[in-house]
């Protein structure tokens, strides 16, 4: 836990190669739509339930105990989010049966055909998840909307790694990640 606790902390210091936005012009959070959550505590308390950007639904509890999760927050404004979701693109194959990736856009409502654009050109082969109030996914993002930030949970809901930003190599980082995580 201290371990994790360290990693955290390290990584949301280390901010280069990162985009933030403070701005929130997306409606008021609707506290009766629960949508994500963050962990209560690093003992497998993680749970994701959010739309995808094509009408869908995605939730954790579908595939907890079975597959491990890795979740990449990204805006359509920034380029270092758009650069690591064409890397976790290249090697979703390799993960895609004991890994599921997930990528959630943190753009507001105003922002969704820009959402649904870059989904479509980029042929993303995973799901994108939106939550365009924001009310949840604030929760899960140190700062509340600084990306890229991209969370690794275990098939049994623990968080296991967190990361902030994303530059030339951190998609070796990814590999030896999730290398780790599947060889058990």
């Amino acid at each position: 836990m201290i371990r994790t606790l360290l990693a955290m902390c390290a990584t949301a210091l280390f901010l280069s190669g990162s985009c933030a936005s403070t701005e929130n012009t997306g409606p008021a959070p609707s506290p009766a739509a629960p949508v994500a959550n963050a962990p209560a505590s690093p003992g497998g308390d993680f749970t994701l339930d959010l739309a995808t950007w094509d009408g869908g639904r995605f939730s954790f509890g579908d595939i907890r105990g079975k597959k491990h999760l890795l979740v990449a927050f990204w805006a359509t404004w920034c380029d270092p989010c758009k650069a690591e979701l064409r890397d976790l693109a290249a090697i979703y194959d390799r993960y895609r049966d004991t890994v599921e990736f997930v990528a959630v856009s943190t753009d507001t409502e105003e922002s969704m055909d820009k959402v649904r654009a870059f989904v479509i050109e980029s042929n993303l082969p995973f799901p994108v998840l939106v939550d365009p109030t924001k009310s949840r996914i604030a929760s899960l993002i140190p700062g509340g909307d600084t990306v890229p930030y991209s969370i690794l949970v275990n098939r049994n809901g623990t968080v296991v790694s967190s990361h902030t930003g994303y530059e030339p190599g951190d998609g070796d980082r990814t590999i030896r990640e999730l290398d780790a995580l599947t060889a058990d």
